[in-house]
């Protein structure tokens, strides 16, 4: 009669499911859309339900979400928007969500964000911001701006805004926001708008909204955002290159470089 070792087997066993599981992480790695390493934050509409939106998450970054606790902020989350995607409707009234995530020069000193978007209007007044971590000082923020010149959409830039691109209305836009310690640079539809423009951030707030600048003033956005992505570090430009066609391929979005 043969002997049958158990420990043996188990370790065998073992071994073989700790394989499985290393390949299957290196194949959905090698699949993903979007370069994994370093990023912070990522919300998706079509994973949300459609109606009133009291919280935002995605499996994919856990512990990570984007809340509103009062129902007039709350903004909508409306099905088949964008090129058949839903999309996170703001009424540019009373609607924000906050993220328990912090894009502060102290926290995150080099961070790329990525929206898809579209804004209802192309008015530079009132303010209207997409995102932001504003206390008051010219933070990181980004969105309608009459302070921005002859471009309606602008950036904080820690000491004053700086004009970023023309936006219209109802167009949906891709672009990506790179912030370091010091300077700002912009991509729109994945062409260069801004290249290092100079920043002075300080002190702001410990998390991340979106619909609005943040706590201090009443800027909210008034459209559609169907998906943010937020890396705590610079990406390169291939990196960059691939969210980018991701999103444009998406959504429906020429990226025109």
């Amino acid at each position: 009669m043969f002997g049958y070792d158990c420990n043996m087997n188990r370790k065998l066993i073992a071994a073989a499911l700790s394989l499985v599981v290393l390949l299957a992480c290196k194949k959905k790695e090698e699949a993903a859309p979007i370069p994994p390493s370093g990023v912070a934050l990522w919300l998706v509409a079509d994973d949300a339900k459609p109606g009133s939106l009291a919280s935002w998450s995605n499996p994919l970054v856990a512990g990570v979400t984007a809340t509103a606790d009062k129902p007039e902020s709350q903004p909508t989350v409306v099905a088949n928007a964008i090129n058949g995607h839903a999309v996170v409707r703001f009424d540019g009234e009373r609607n924000m969500l906050m993220t328990n995530v912090d894009i502060s020069l102290a926290r995150m000193p080099e961070a790329t964000v990525f929206a898809v978007f579209n804004s209802k209007t192309d008015a530079n007044s009132p303010l209207r911001k997409l995102y932001g971590d504003d206390d008051g000082g010219y933070d990181r923020a980004v969105g309608l701006d009459g302070r921005a010149g002859e471009k309606n959409y602008g950036v904080f830039k820690g000491n004053g805004v700086e004009g970023y691109f023309a936006l219209k209305a109802n167009e949906t836009i891709v672009t990506a926001d790179q912030f370091t310690k010091t300077d700002f640079s912009g991509w729109v539809n994945g062409k260069k708008e801004l290249d290092k423009v100079a920043a002075a951030w300080g002190d702001s707030l410990p998390n991340l909204y979106i619909g609005n600048t943040g706590t201090v003033y009443q800027e909210h956005w008034q459209g559609d955002l169907a998906e943010i992505v937020v890396y705590a570090r610079v990406l390169t430009d291939q990196e960059r290159m691939q969210v980018e066609d991701y999103l444009g391929k998406k959504y429906g979005v020429t990226i025109a470089r």
